[in-house]
């Protein structure tokens, strides 16, 4: 993925396919929510990056 579509994505904010996550230490959630991706249409999961896109 080039750094100008990852840096869309975030601008697109978080959807039912896009989720974020501020640090590695939310690990548990990630899983959940990787779960989910992988049980509905797929999507991305983003370390490093805040509810609020930043």
């Amino acid at each position: 993925m080039l750094l100008e579509e990852l840096q869309k994505l975030v601008a697109s904010g978080e959807s039912e396919n896009l989720e974020f996550k501020k640090t590695t230490g939310q690990r548990t959630e990630a899983v959940k929510t990787v779960c989910a991706l992988l049980n509905g249409l797929g999507g991305f999961l983003l370390f490093g990056v805040s509810e609020r896109g930043r």
